[in-house]
């Protein structure tokens, strides 16, 4: 029950988070599956607007493997991965490292954001689609 009560308020975090993000649109060079991100999440109390994460979109087709892996200098900064249509993936959800084969094609949303909601972090994400 608490997993389910955690879950359902991550995403409810992420949704509204999507809403505020800085969108970066992602280009690999030519020839390469993968590509190196680097950013900065603030944090901060709601009444001051609350956290600022950074939000990255990707274009990948159904059955591709991406592969995605977070880290940050204050090692608090997290990540979820939203499917086309907003959809969060499963098992994708305020983590550090995911790989999975992708359910749809379209534009996947990758948000980086302080797990503690509270805390500016500077980070790497290493991005990889296969």
């Amino acid at each position: 029950m608490k997993k389910l009560i955690t879950g359902g308020l991550v995403a409810l975090l992420l949704c509204a988070a999507t809403a505020s993000a800085k969108i970066i649109r992602v280009k690999f060079a030519k020839g390469r599956t993968t590509v190196i991100l680097k950013g900065k999440t603030t944090g901060g109390p709601s009444e001051s607007g609350g956290m600022d994460p950074v939000a990255y979109h990707v274009r990948a087709r159904k059955g591709q493997q991406m592969t995605l892996h977070l880290t940050s200098t204050k090692r608090n900064a997290v990540f979820g991965v939203y499917a086309p249509g907003m959809d969060l993936i499963d098992g994708a959800q305020s983590v550090k490292d995911w790989s999975g084969a992708l359910p749809k094609t379209g534009d996947y949303e990758i948000i980086v954001f302080p797990e503690d909601e509270a805390t500016d972090t500077t980070f790497t994400l290493e991005l990889t689609i296969r």
